[in-house]
């Protein structure tokens, strides 16, 4: 008798479990393509793993238990929605419902260059667009020439002769009190009392850029 007590109570349990279930279901549309069904969204119960995937109808069945929930439907590029909804015991619940595309916003993008000071292209550009008299020389043709040091480098430009043994520059036309001589636009002492201009011997054209 007690046995047939047990069976009849778990009998009981599982009816009782069974009928406890309730039903959700419904379409998915786009409403940017007049209402188009949209299959492969996520449906699910929000809180939960309790989802699924529509068909390629767009249509979605979830088993859900009796009580109050959140349905949280989304798709990549289409806004997620959020549905509150109560279900009563071995009630079907029909939630149809149309997506929107989402809007994306983009932050600014910045695009910035640096062209190379000691290129060729670079200085012959500087030099046309100049309002005076310019002449460049950069560490392309440098090394394309083999110019050593800075006193050499500058020869390479009109007008400019070097005397012979020295670092002493000239500038064809013009006294050594109208010469001056800048490093990233800072003017450089001379090393000598006695002239105006340093010595340009003294600097490599390792690290000079134009």
């Amino acid at each position: 008798m007690k046995f047939k007590f047990l069976f009849i109570a778990f009998i009981f349990c599982t009816l009782g479990f069974a009928q406890s279930k309730a039903k959700v279901t419904g379409i998915i549309s786009d409403a940017d393509l007049n209402n188009e069904a949209m299959p492969l969204v996520n449906v699910m119960i929000k809180g939960t793993t309790n989802g699924i995937a529509t068909d390629l109808d767009g249509k979605f069945e979830l088993s859900v238990v009796p009580g109050t929930h959140i349905l949280q439907i989304s798709f990549v590029g289409y806004e997620t929605i959020e549905i509150p909804f109560e279900i009563k015991p071995n009630e079907t619940l029909i939630l149809d419902k149309s997506l929107t595309s989402g809007s994306v916003k983009l932050e600014d993008v910045i695009i910035q260059s640096r062209s190379n000071r000691g290129s060729e292209a670079v200085l012959l550009l500087d030099q046309k667009n100049a309002i005076e008299i310019k002449q460049n020389i950069g560490f392309q043709e440098l090394s394309r020439k083999g110019v050593s040091d800075v006193a050499n480098a500058v020869t390479k430009t009109t007008g400019i002769t070097k005397q012979e043994e020295s670092g002493t520059i000239y500038v064809r036309g013009l006294g050594d009190r109208y010469n001056s001589t800048t490093l990233n636009g800072l003017p450089i002492p001379s090393n000598d009392p006695e002239k105006k201009n340093i010595d340009l011997s003294i600097f490599s054209t390792d690290i000079v850029e134009n």
